[in-house]
């Protein structure tokens, strides 16, 4: 009996040295530090509709003519192969403007060592019309060059407003990246 519960305990202490928290690599994700780590692009901050925490980011457009959104740049572990991106979106009353693209936007771009986009920017999610708090995600492989990306979270041409919060990106390792 002391035997098995050696090896027991021997593999299950293996087992968690394997498992690694992933961190998230967004600063302030939650907006629990008010805007601290985002470039704010005229948005407000609210206690009254949040997903967790004290606060969300709101995005409030009354004019479908202009970009209002916030953004941050995170540089990209030097092992990952893929990142996950995600965030708690909901949005009231959202009216694109007169593109298809236009809404509620959560986007990524991938930039190199001059800042320069290395690829078309991806988009997570556009969302238009009324949606309740949902989790928005999606794994994408980081491209050649890339060694950084930039988050952008905005109302793109669209009116009504976009609610954000527990914005989250994390790491998935190459090594990782190859047994799937």
């Amino acid at each position: 009996m002391k035997i098995y519960s050696l090896i027991t305990g021997m593999v299950l202490l293996l087992l968690a040295g394997n498992v690694q928290a992933q961190k998230n690599l967004v600063t302030n994700g939650g907006f629990e530090d008010e805007m601290y780590g985002w470039n704010d692009g005229g948005v407000k901050l609210t206690p009254w509709d949040v997903k967790a925490g004290k606060s969300s980011c709101a995005i409030i457009s009354t004019n479908a003519t202009n970009w209002l959104g916030i953004d941050q740049q995170v540089v990209i572990p030097k092992k990952a192969g893929k990142l996950e991106f995600s965030a708690w979106l909901k949005t009231i009353n959202v009216v694109k403007g007169k593109d298809e693209w236009n809404g509620a936007v959560f986007s990524v771009e991938f930039l190199d060592k001059a800042d320069k986009k290395v690829c078309e920017g991806v988009n997570i999610v556009t969302l238009t019309g009324d949606h309740p708090w949902e989790l928005a995600s999606k794994e994408l492989l980081i491209p050649a060059g890339a060694i950084r990306f930039r988050l952008l979270l905005a109302m793109g041409n669209a009116t009504g407003t976009f609610l954000i919060d527990d914005v989250a990106v994390k790491a998935i390792m190459s090594n990782e990246v190859t047994k799937n």
